[in-house]
């Protein structure tokens, strides 16, 4: 049932250009504030309806750029088959519900290898021919320096610190929280810059005919090389055996020959640290997600987010001057739920 009578109204007449429409489903979406639905046809296939929070905002631009960049990239992506700036909707080819996460849930060891090995190859893939194409996009200009890596830190002492676990840090605390980020951040801005997906993981891959298509890229831009691989083998909604993650590191490193250093010891280390950073990010999300806009679907998500925090802190000695902090501020509270 859809309460929004104009959201009803922009949508069903979108929908009429490709179609006759039988009945709107809407589906959990992610993060963010657009909406989105599951149309079905009475005379054509179905197709997924996203729509933005204020039309005419033309705030899909850049979701429809992006799209056809990666798509005239060879990347699986799905089709745009109607887009109308004026109410804000778009509507794309409907890829079904075998999201990588369930996906990996329900198999076994084997298929579950061959799927990350899948997933990593399509990455390899989005990397090369980024680099070796000529033709660019929106997410060329954007980048991963230590300003906007740094903002992310910040949105997250407000709303998982400050906001979800309701601290008051101390000034000493904020002062180690703060140097702690600056010295991550400073070394992942200074790595080399590939084009980053930003969102590579298990609820934003999906399975359609043995080929992994990738949604929700919106917001891509430059990055390391580590960004979307962190973002894949430390998934904030799914645990992978320890085991595997090592081997699909060196499955991607075998065939990152697009990479100019591919020194294992380096490589692993900006991966740590990568994870580190994207992980924290994702508690401030998580955080504003519970206690600003009222949505309790990721709070299971946030204990195994920490899980990865606190195996990458710990495993390096230089950060142990900033564990008192770190640990009332971040994994308290998150490995408290």
């Amino acid at each position: 049932m859809i309460e929004d009578t104009s959201l009803l109204e922009r949508i069903s007449k979108a929908a009429t250009n490709i179609g006759n429409p039988v009945s709107f489903n809407r589906l959990a979406g992610d993060a963010s504030t657009r909406t989105y639905f599951r149309v079905i046809f009475k005379d054509t296939e179905s197709a997924i309806i996203m729509a933005t929070q204020e039309p005419g905002s033309n705030e899909e631009r850049t979701f429809v750029g992006i799209q056809r960049y990666l798509e005239n990239l060879g990347a699986a992506v799905p089709r745009i088959f109607f887009h109308d700036a004026a109410s804000g909707v778009l509507i794309l080819e409907d890829l079904g519900d075998d999201l990588l996460e369930t996906m990996a849930i329900r198999t076994d060891v084997e298929e579950l290898q061959n799927l990350y090995i899948l997933a990593v190859d399509t990455l390899v893939h989005l990397q090369k021919g980024a680099l070796r194409g000529t033709s660019r996009c929106g997410a060329f200009d954007l980048a991963f320096d230590e300003t906007k890596l740094m903002q992310e830190m910040n949105f997250f002492v407000t709303h998982f610190v400050r906001g979800w676990s309701a601290k008051r840090p101390s000034s000493v605390a904020v002062e180690e929280m703060n140097a702690f980020f600056q010295k991550i951040c400073r070394e992942l801005s200074a790595e080399p810059r590939f084009l980053t997906h930003r969102d590579y993981h298990s609820r934003n891959l999906i399975i359609k005919n043995g080929r992994l298509y990738m949604i929700d890229f919106q917001d891509a831009r430059m990055g390391p090389a580590q960004y979307d691989l962190a973002s894949l083998l430390r998934d904030s909604y799914l645990s992978l055996p320890e085991d595997l993650v090592e081997q699909l590191i060196v499955h991607y490193l075998e065939n990152a020959d697009h990479l100019m250093d591919r020194d294992y010891k380096h490589f692993r280390r900006i991966f740590d640290i990568m994870s580190l950073q994207r992980n924290i990010k994702a508690l401030g999300t998580f955080g504003y997600q519970v206690s600003v806009r009222g949505c309790p679907r990721y709070l299971s998500s946030i204990p195994r987010t920490a899980t990865n925090i606190s195996r990458n802190l710990f495993k390096y000695p230089e950060f142990r001057d900033y564990f008192p902090a770190l640990e009332e501020h971040i994994l308290g509270p998150a490995l408290s739920i």
